[in-house]
């Protein structure tokens, strides 16, 4: 049975909830499990010749994390600035990021909920 590297349980969400769990780290696991959705959604509606770059990419991350494991994958993608592959963490990023401040714009820098002031 083949799964598309694109949703929440292929190689982009495992790539993108290994990310997010990295850089806000107190973001809740709830809220990063509808980030990564956003993130696979909006990935998944990408121009096709954009879409098919990114299929190519995840899928050499999935082999990678398969060959190196999840967690040494993810740390290399994220500090990497190899062209295309340093463009994948960043695209994950700027989506997820913009996803947590406009959705919860009171989350803390490390995406910790922050309670309104009464």
């Amino acid at each position: 049975m083949s799964q598309s590297p694109l949703t929440t349980t292929g190689a982009l969400g495992r790539l993108a909830t290994g990310l997010l769990a990295a850089e806000l780290p107190d973001l809740p696991a709830d809220a990063r499990a509808r980030t990564v959705g956003f993130v696979c959604r909006r990935v998944t509606h990408s121009p096709g010749p954009l879409r098919l770059g990114i299929v190519a990419l995840t899928v050499g991350v999935g082999l990678a994390s398969r060959a190196w494991g999840e967690e040494r994958t993810t740390g290399f993608v994220a500090r990497t600035e190899l062209p295309l592959v340093g463009e994948l963490a960043r695209l994950i990023r700027s989506l997820a990021f913009a996803y947590v401040w406009e959705t919860w714009p009171d989350s803390s820098p490390t995406g910790a909920p922050v309670a309104a002031a009464r």
